[in-house]
């Protein structure tokens, strides 16, 4: 089968002008989606930079979380501490009650027996020695 001239001709302008419009179609496709890609570019950068921030955050509650975990651990041992040591107070507390009451107790002064005489007249022996310690 022979096609008639005219009817490749057709035929070829035809290819060729739907490839002149799919090359229009993709370079406006191309121009468009590169002008909603820049229009875009700030708020991704923005989502970036939440992102990182939240990061940040979420590294910072973690390092608070461990910093409140290890205080609540220091108070838990330093309480033991604490209930042993109020123990010992009030043990002291109700001995400082009893010597308080023994020393209010006791009288304000207390008489002296009084001094009837001293010794006295009396010299200390003489002695008749010599020694050769100090060199004589």
């Amino acid at each position: 089968l022979r096609l008639p001239a005219h009817l490749g001709i057709f035929l070829g302008l035809a290819a060729g002008g739907y490839a002149v419009c799919l090359a229009a179609v993709t370079s406006l496709q191309s121009s468009t989606e590169a002008r909603i890609a820049a229009d875009r570019a700030p708020a991704l950068a923005t989502i970036r930079m939440v992102q990182a921030d939240h990061a940040r955050l979420e590294q910072r509650l973690e390092s608070a979380r461990a910093a409140y975990a290890a205080a609540a651990e220091a108070y838990r041992v330093s309480g033991s501490g604490l209930a042993t040591m109020e123990a010992k107070l009030s043990e002291l507390a109700t001995l400082m009650t009893e010597i308080n009451g023994t020393a209010s107790s006791l009288p304000a002064t207390v008489k002296l027996p009084s001094v009837r005489g001293s010794v006295g007249g009396r010299s200390a022996p003489a002695v008749h020695a010599t020694t050769t310690a100090s060199g004589g």
